[in-house]
């Protein structure tokens, strides 16, 4: 049995996790053979809801996309950015590759937020993958929080693994 940890919002400050127990073989066929949209930074967080994601479109017979984003940055920083993204979705298709799974790599500029709605959209996926840092409440409140965002903002289901 897995995990999937829902975010909620109260009061626009308060922000806690409440752990939803699922059922594999619901999720499975709620997703199964639609494609699942993975939303990576490359940071260890990232790294368990990749292997959430690989594993979860092994079972679905689902194929993954994994989506790294570089933001707007200057310059001299961009290019460092574009290969280490490279660098983290190769990685990652080659996880994905070792077992079984379909991945499509898209490298994409601009903001984090919209990108990953835009893909999940275009690419009509059942659901959206990301991992939280676990940041502190008040981190969430005065940086904002990519996962929050996307759990608000996306059509589909949305998974943030912990």
């Amino acid at each position: 049995m897995h995990y999937d940890f829902e975010l909620y919002l109260d009061n626009a400050i308060n922000i806690r996790y409440h752990a939803v127990l699922i059922d594999m073989n619901k999720t499975e066929r709620l997703i199964q053979k639609k494609n699942l949209l993975l939303a990576t930074d490359g940071k260890p967080h990232s790294m368990k809801a990749a292997q959430y994601a690989i594993e979860l479109a092994n079972l679905a017979s689902s194929k993954l996309y994994m989506i790294y984003v570089v933001s707007k940055s200057n310059e001299s920083e961009k290019q460092a950015s574009i290969d280490e993204g490279m660098e983290k979705l190769e990685e990652l298709k080659e996880l994905a590759s070792a077992s079984g799974v379909e991945a499509t790599a898209l490298l994409e500029g601009g903001d984090i937020y919209e990108a990953v709605i835009d893909a999940a959209e275009r690419l009509q996926v059942g659901a959206v993958i990301v991992g939280t840092s676990g940041k502190s409440t008040l981190g969430r409140v005065l940086i904002g929080s990519v996962s929050e965002f996307i759990y608000r903002n996306s059509r589909c289901s949305v998974i943030v693994v912990r």
